[in-house]
C-alpha cells in the first residue's frame, strides 16, 4: 500500500517483485534424456518454482484467525442446536429431571441459558485462540529470521501442445 511493486514474469505468469527469491525450473517429466517429440504427440514437461517462506503477516493471520474461529463456533452452535432438539425429542431431559427428583433434588434445563453460555464461551475461545494464532505467527516470523525460512517447491506437470 503506497509502495510500488515491480512485476516480473515468472514460467508464463506475472509474480510481484516483493517475493525475488522465486526460482523456477522447467525439465521434462522423466529423467531420461530429450528425445524430440514425434509431430503430433504431446509431450510433458515439469514446472518447478522455488519459494522461500519468510515472513507472515500478524494482521492478516489475526483477521484469517478470527474468522476461521467464528466459524467454528458458529458450526458447534448448530451441533449443539441439532443435539439439544434430538435430545429434547427423545424426552431425555424430562427423563433425568424425574431421577432428580426422586432424591428431592430439582434440575431444570434452560435451553436459553445454555445457549447463552455456550455463545458467551465461543466468544472468549475465538478471541483466545486468536491471539494465541497471532502469537505462534510472531514466534514464527522470528524462528524464520534465524533459520531463513521454509524452503516450498512447486510441481506442476504441463502438457504442451502437438508439435506440427
Amino acid at each position: 500500500m503506497g509502495r510500488t511493486e515491480a512485476a516480473i514474469k515468472v514460467g508464463g505468469a506475472w509474480m510481484s517483485g516483493q517475493y525475488p527469491q522465486v526460482q523456477t525450473q522447467t525439465r521434462p517429466a522423466t529423467s531420461k534424456p530429450v528425445v524430440p517429440a514425434k509431430a503430433g504427440t504431446a509431450q510433458q514437461v515439469d514446472r518447478r518454482a522455488r519459494l522461500v517462506l519468510r515472513r507472515l503477516d500478524p494482521w492478516s493471520v489475526l483477521k484469517f484467525s478470527l474468522l476461521f474461529y467464528s466459524c467454528l463456533m458458529l458450526i458447534g452452535l448448530l451441533v449443539l442446536a441439532v443435539l439439544w432438539f434430538v435430545l429434547t425429542q427423545m424426552g431425555f431431559f424430562d427423563t433425568i429431571s424425574g431421577f432428580a427428583d426422586k432424591f428431592t433434588l430439582t434440575v431444570q434445563f434452560s435451553a436459553g441459558q445454555v445457549f447463552r453460555w455456550y455463545v458467551l464461551l465461543g466468544v472468549f475461545g475465538v478471541v483466545l485462540w486468536s491471539v494465541v494464532t497471532v502469537l505462534l505467527t510472531l514466534l514464527f516470523n522470528l524462528v524464520n529470521d534465524v533459520t531463513g525460512g521454509i524452503e516450498v517447491v512447486l510441481a506442476e506437470r504441463e502438457r504442451r501442445p502437438p508439435v506440427r
